[in-house]
């Protein structure tokens, strides 16, 4: 593994609330991200030329200047398909159907736990374990402690020692 794939996973965070933006990017690096913030749409194309680590994007709907974080999700989608994109909404019903594809939706007021769950669900990184192959074929069934009493072999632990007092 190199120094490179150690690093936290870099997360741009962008809103025009700055307390908004402080908050997320507190509780993303609390969570072990690495969060940069950014005011605008400028600002955030900015910063993905210069940290070319971003792997996911997670913008407001509403931002100052001309362009808005629909515009923000479907420029950066373009120029870097490999972002994952989160768009935060207070409002507009239509939102979901203008994002560009695997684009998800949040709506506001959200709770952390949510966002975290799109944020690693995105990247991949859920703290469920892998399922991975069976243990066991699939044809052959597990004895319950049930079984066990109908002649069965017990295989849910130890039998306890008898009391001895």
């Amino acid at each position: 593994m190199s120094e490179h794939d150690r690093r936290p996973v870099a997360i741009l965070v962008v809103d025009r609330e700055r307390v908004i933006r402080m908050v997320t990017t507190d509780l993303l690096e609390d969570a072990g991200f690495r969060a940069i913030e950014a005011h605008d749409a400028r600002e955030a194309l900015d910063l993905l030329e210069r940290h070319r680590d971003v792997r996911l994007l997670i913008t407001g709907h509403t931002l100052p200047g001309h362009t808005d974080g629909i515009r923000l999700a479907h420029l950066v989608h373009t120029r870097w398909p490999a972002i994952r994109i989160i768009v935060t909404s207070g409002g507009m019903s239509r939102t979901e159907d203008e994002l560009p594809l695997g684009a998800r939706l949040i709506r506001k007021p959200y709770q952390f736990d949510d966002l975290l769950r799109e944020v690693e669900s995105l990247l991949g990184q859920s703290d469920e374990p892998d399922q991975g192959a069976p243990v066991l074929p699939e044809s052959i069934g597990l004895q319950t402690p049930l079984s066990a009493a109908s002649g069965g072999v017990n295989i849910s632990g130890p039998t306890p020692e008898p009391d001895k007092t």
